[in-house]
């Protein structure tokens, strides 16, 4: 009788899931289009035009520095506030409140939010750079910048996620290693590079995994603020995916646009998680 609990959590992976995405697959492999709902087998067709395809490639190359931008920023700022929280000094318990606001926020909403923020037009951080006199900056219009600020209002939104996962591994470090390392004269540095590094490395690699994932798959952020513009400066692969499916009608060549988009994120995911094994592999 008990194993017949089991079988809404079996079911609803695959009926979610794996149907889906297998029917996916195969729509890849098609040459199906909004106009002309028949499809009939197309073989590696729409793969062949894909390699070919400058637009498929321009949406790859973002993506990836999108991904560098906003993880890097994450990680770098996200472990500066974890190491702030874990010093027992007045007043953490509101810091540690605050941290997560940005977290409680649908990322759609606080994407609008900068844009307003950084409007030319009343925007209220062009409006105190006036005071240094610097001229008004179209922040998400321009080529120059638009990707930038995208992640950096990406790191707005998620550095409070890597700073609470690795802010709980600096809790949970024990204190005896500490104290021998302090008996035997290390140094800061040192106690840092030999204990508190290798005993957070794990939790690193999971952080920037599950943002690596997500980054790579941002679609509301961009779509909210810039629609992937100004021209294609910001269309990252999901955003080409979703504009080739629905704006363009061509659902099969969309689609084999998503596979490759899940085979990179895939090979990231089994790179970290083989990191991730040999980090924790002594303990």
């Amino acid at each position: 009788m008990k194993k017949w609990i089991l079988i809404p959590a079996i079911l609803v992976p695959i009926l979610v899931g794996v149907i889906p995405f297998a029917y996916g697959v195969y729509l890849s492999f098609t040459d199906w289009k909004m106009a002309n709902p028949r499809a009939s087998f197309a073989g590696l067709a729409n793969y062949f035009f894909l390699f070919k395809d400058r637009t498929f490639w321009s949406a790859v190359g973002i993506s990836f520095q999108y991904v560098a931008m906003a993880v890097s920023a994450e990680l770098a700022l996200g472990s500066l506030l974890a190491f702030l929280l874990a010093r027992n000094t007045r007043g953490q318990w509101f810091f540690r409140s605050v941290i997560i606001l940005p977290l409680t926020i649908a990322p759609v909403l606080s994407a609008l939010m900068w844009k307003l923020m950084l409007s030319t037009q009343g925007g209220v951080v062009n409006y105190l750079l006036g005071f240094a006199g610097i001229q008004p900056i179209p922040w998400l219009a321009q080529r120059s910048t638009a990707l930038f600020t995208l992640a950096m209002i990406d790191a707005y939104i998620y550095t409070p996620f890597v700073a609470l996962i690795l802010f709980a591994g600096l809790q949970s470090l024990p204190r005896e290693p500490y104290e021998a390392a302090l008996v035997d004269g290390a140094s800061g540095w040192g106690c840092f590079r030999y204990i508190t590094w290798p005993l957070l490395k794990p939790l690193v690699l999971v952080s920037t995994m599950f943002r690596l994932i997500v980054s790579f798959k941002i679609f509301d952020t961009i779509y909210a603020t810039t629609g992937g513009g100004p021209g294609t400066a910001t269309t990252n692969l999901h955003l080409w995916v979703y504009l080739g499916a629905f704006r363009y009608g061509d659902m099969a060549y969309a689609m084999s646009g998503a596979v490759i988009l899940f085979l990179v994120i895939y090979a990231l995911v089994f790179i970290f998680v083989k990191l991730w094994k040999e980090a924790t592999a002594h303990y």
